[in-house]
């Protein structure tokens, strides 16, 4: 197996990366869907708070910058994800920030 191969095997069965999605880049809204189903997916890895109230929202703070709310009691965590849209429709996550926002 090759190289290239191996590594979109990999991708593909990494969840956090989001899989091949070849529908992702025929419009915006399909490639917002994708890149929020590869971050659902790394949230479900990766986001370990257990009290509050879920998923306040998901926003589109730039082009490939996407900011989830976790309500959590007494504040907001925000996580804020930069990705990338491959040519192969991949969805590739290159950076994960926490921050948090208290109320």
């Amino acid at each position: 197996m090759s190289t290239l191969a191996l590594l979109g095997s990999l991708m593909i069965q990494n969840p956090s990366l989001g899989g091949t999605m070849s529908e992702c880049a025929r419009t915006p809204v399909e490639t917002s869907r994708c890149v929020i189903e590869a971050i659902l997916r790394d949230l479900s890895d990766t986001y370990t708070g257990l009290d509050g109230g879920g998923i306040a929202s998901i926003t589109q703070d730039a082009t490939w910058k996407y900011t989830v709310a976790i309500a959590r009691e007494e504040r907001l965590d925000l996580i804020t994800y930069t990705v990338v849209l491959h040519d192969d429709g991949m969805v590739e996550i290159t950076d994960r920030a926490k921050s948090t926002k208290s109320y």
